[in-house]
């Protein structure tokens, strides 16, 4: 933007200047200036949201809220029941479930989004009756973070509006891929503060917490049941005519070797007979 400035300057210089030339000049250097202005906000909203959160009523605490619980039941699909029949009671939801089973348990995860003001109910309806094996809760208070990401998203479309006032009034085309190219980047940076508030808002409005039970069941050794001796005897049989099949046809297969065995006797025998008769 500044080599933007400079090349209207030496234009307004060579040809008398104009108030349209003026005009623009005077949007294209206020422009940066409001981009700094909110990069300056954001560095120092930190402080700012401090200071006021103490004077402003309209400013809001801002708490991320997130909890677990670990315990053992009985049978584990009887406490999923259990626990999903809570949820429209406390406006709660089930975002994420696993089951697993070992050789002595069975172990069942389950994450619920809770509105805030009814996480610690919902935490008492759960651990009623129950003999927790773990139990946390923890706070983190984004009171500062939330209204820096609101503070830098209005300053950024303030820019954007600046921007679009510069682009009509542009007549180069040098001008307005100039101007174009930081509205774009200004866009960019503006889905992404958005991005990034949605998902902080959502943890705001909604606690998460971990519920994970499990279930003891008793070891069982698989055995194979051994047949009776009728079927035994049937198979014993069966597997001695498969092997005297096999058998056979192995011999068969030898029968190459038989003749040449055949063809050696008679030689030593013809031999021996031929030393006798001599």
């Amino acid at each position: 933007m500044k080599t933007l400035t400079i090349l209207i300057i030496f234009l307004m210089a060579a040809c008398g200047g104009n108030e349209g030339s003026n005009s623009v000049m005077a949007d294209m250097e206020a422009a940066p200036m409001m981009e700094m202005s909110e990069s300056d906000a954001g560095s120092s909203s930190l402080r700012k949201v401090s200071d006021q959160s103490q004077n402003d009523p309209e400013i809001q605490k801002k708490v991320i809220k997130t909890g677990g619980l670990s315990y053992r039941v009985e049978n584990t699909k009887d406490e999923y029941q259990r626990l999903s029949s809570l949820l429209n009671q406390y406006e709660a939801y089930i975002s994420s479930e696993n089951e697993n089973k070992g050789y002595d348990r069975i172990n069942y995860n389950v994450s619920i989004k809770v509105p805030p003001q009814n996480f610690d109910a919902l935490i008492k309806a759960v651990t009623e009756g129950k003999k927790l094996d773990n139990r946390w809760v923890n706070t983190d208070d984004v009171t500062s973070r939330y209204y820096d990401l609101q503070s830098r998203i209005e300053n950024k479309k303030k820019l954007e509006e600046r921007y679009q006032e510069i682009l009509k009034q542009a007549n180069k085309i040098s001008d307005i891929l100039e101007v174009e190219r930081n509205l774009n980047q200004v866009r960019s940076e503006i889905e992404s503060l958005q991005g990034q508030f949605k998902l902080l808002n959502h943890q705001v409005n909604y606690s998460t917490l971990d519920i994970s039970f499990y279930e003891i069941v008793p070891y069982e050794l698989e055995q194979e049941q051994r047949p009776g001796f009728g079927t035994r005897v049937l198979n014993s049989l069966s597997a001695g005519w498969q092997g005297f099949q096999t058998f056979l046809v192995y011999l068969l297969a030898l029968w190459p070797f038989g003749l040449l065995s055949l063809g050696v006797v008679w030689v030593v025998r013809k031999v021996r007979a031929r030393k006798k008769s001599e």
